[in-house]
């Protein structure tokens, strides 16, 4: 709980009590001006008593109203917030911190940005079971897939966001408008989707489902004293009816709001200019439109102060407006100006969509990866590990014949199911490293180990015969080396059949080490041998499924080590992999 070491602030907020944001954000909502004067004082206090949290508390407010009133401080304010809330570590005011770091990013279109943020904090904001937190969590993700472009999913997120909601109160409320809002910009984002060009049936399914909950959203806003909620909830209803080629309704939805706003709408505002941009584009899409009534609107709503009507789409819509409204009032040559700032925003967005699409789900499966990886580790290879051990010590003499050959099929069932956990995760660990990562490494002497460890003792089956060239030092991972050339050398010694000898050898050739190990057993016919470096193929019996020679083809590549199988059936195997020497790969 927070301390109460001093006097509140001279309007009774104190960043220091937990309660201090659910005491703001009413005040945030209807006057974002005394909010941001709250915020000052707040940050003050704090930094009077030595009070880090509070400072934090203090910043994050600050910069919430920076947003509201459009003010360009709020990039600042609000990464000044999140990089002393990750420093403190106190998890609530990290997520609210990295919630609102997520406004920004969707702002200035790093839609991955917030993805990444936004699914990093998700475990910890179920963790402490907080729906206020996982609600603005999840509005955000929705937000920025929809931004990319991935509606479906976003309508998803939006749909958890309204279970996510609880109680009565105007907050509850508010919440529940603004989810419903959004979700009508999701239908509305499906309708327009390029792939849905071809099927009209979709479209008007969409259209129906945005103009529903759009309404809804309208409707439910004039009944709270939010202005940013009425304005935005106005701007989203006029983009689906003019979609819907219904201006007239979109008009009469303007002048609804707007009589019941005026208190909230106040010229010079960012929800009057959100208010009257809607108005421009209703009023566009209507015969005998005011143009030069139209045009001085346009032209305050550009003059606004801060960032909110300085990009992003807002901007866009702006510079379409008043291309349209300059082209029928016959002012042609500033017409063409706006619409090519226009067009040229237009083809940005759609390279910037593209790059974020494409680094969000980058991220997205990287992270897939990180959490298959520990699964792997924790849940599966460490208990197999243990199973093995608890095995190895089970006393066999006093076992009957089928008791000795039912654990010994058990045991090798779970080391086949070990290798192929550790086989999984070297080729994890491949997809993660990269050169930068690769060290100087003495090849020779790892060759050495490896035929060290697992060279049959004497008198067994099968031979080993070593033939090593010293002093070739290469650039690599020691790790998956070490595991690639085990599996190599365990696969020759476990196929070559009793009496013949397996060569394991290195040799020097000009700017290479040459790794071969050969066997004399049954070989492998050439579809097998085109299966061999794919994630089905495997060096065991036809039967085999194992993941151990994708993993070496995975290392030799990190290692630019081309890979050269050879043999026929019936002859036995030899595999090459000639690594580059350090000093010749520079």
């Amino acid at each position: 709980m927070g301390s109460r070491a001093a006097d509140p602030t001279p309007t009774g907020f104190d960043p220091g009590d937990d309660a201090f944001f659910e005491q703001a954000l009413p005040l945030l909502a209807a006057r974002a001006a005394d909010a941001l004067r709250v915020a000052h004082e707040a940050r003050a206090l704090a930094e009077a008593r030595g009070d880090a949290l509070g400072v934090v508390r203090a910043l994050l407010l600050e910069g919430m109203a920076h947003d509201a009133l459009g003010h360009a401080e709020r990039d600042a304010v609000l990464a000044d917030a999140l990089a002393r809330a990750q420093e403190l570590a106190e998890p609530i005011t990290l997520i609210r911190a990295t919630n609102s770091q997520m406004v920004v990013d969707i702002y200035h279109g790093r839609y991955a940005d917030a993805l990444w943020r936004g699914q990093s904090m998700l475990g910890l904001a179920h963790a402490l079971r907080r729906n206020d937190l996982l609600w603005r969590l999840s509005i955000n993700l929705g937000t920025a897939l929809s931004m990319i472009g991935e509606f479906e999913l976003a309508i998803q997120m939006f749909a958890e966001c309204l279970g996510l909601v609880g109680g009565s109160g105007a907050a509850a409320r508010q919440q529940r408008l603004r989810t419903v809002n959004n979700l009508a910009m999701a239908w509305l984002g499906v309708a327009r989707a390029p792939s849905n060009e071809a099927d009209p049936t979709a479209v008007r399914h969409a259209l129906q489902r945005a103009r529903q909950l759009a309404e809804s959203a309208c409707e439910g806003a004039l009944a709270e004293p939010h202005g940013a909620l009425r304005a935005g909830s106005l701007d989203t209803l006029v983009g689906v009816l003019l979609e819907d080629g219904d201006a007239a309704q979109a008009m009469d939805w303007v002048r609804r709001v707007g009589a019941a706003s005026a208190a909230h709408f106040a010229p010079g505002t960012v929800t009057w200019g959100t208010y009257a941009l809607a108005q421009s584009r209703a009023e566009l899409a209507l015969p005998g439109a005011d143009l030069a009534a139209i045009l001085r609107r346009l032209r305050e709503i550009e003059a606004l102060p801060g960032p909110r009507f300085r990009g992003g789409e807002m901007h866009a819509a702006l510079n379409q407006c008043l291309a349209e409204a300059l082209a029928r009032a016959g002012q042609h040559r500033e017409a063409l100006a706006y619409h090519r700032r226009w067009l040229q925003f237009e083809a940005k967005t759609q390279s910037l969509l593209a790059r974020e699409h494409a680094m969000a789900v980058r991220r997205t499966l990287d992270s897939l990866r990180g959490e298959t990886e520990e699964f792997i580790t924790h849940d599966l290879r460490n208990p197999l590990g243990a199973a093995l051990l608890q095995m190895d010590t089970v006393p066999t003499e006093a076992l009957a014949a089928d008791e000795r050959e039912a654990l010994g099929q058990a045991r090798r069932a779970v080391q086949r199911a070990f290798d192929t956990a550790e086989h999984y995760l070297a080729i994890v660990r491949m997809r993660n490293l990269r050169r930068a990562d690769l060290n100087r490494i003495d090849l020779a002497e790892l060759v050495d180990d490896v035929g060290e460890r697992l060279a049959p003792p004497a008198g067994a089956g099968v031979r080993l015969e070593r033939e090593l060239d010293w002093g070739l030092e290469v650039r690599g991972d020691r790790i998956s080396l070490l595991m690639a050339l085990t599996q190599l050398l365990r696969n020759a010694l476990r196929h070559a059949p009793p009496g013949s000898a397996v060569s394991w050898s290195l040799a020097a050739q000009p700017g290479l080490a040459v790794l071969t190990v050969a066997d004399a057993g049954p070989g492998l016919d050439p579809a097998m041998r085109q299966r061999l470096l794919s994630p089905i193929g495997t060096a065991e019996s036809q039967r085999g499924r194992g993941l151990g020679l994708t993993m070496i083809a995975k290392v030799a590549q990190l290692h630019d080590a081309p890979v050269v199988v050879a043999g026929a059936g019936g002859r036995g195997t030899r595999i090459t992999i000639r690594f580059p020497l350090a000093d010749a790969a520079g």
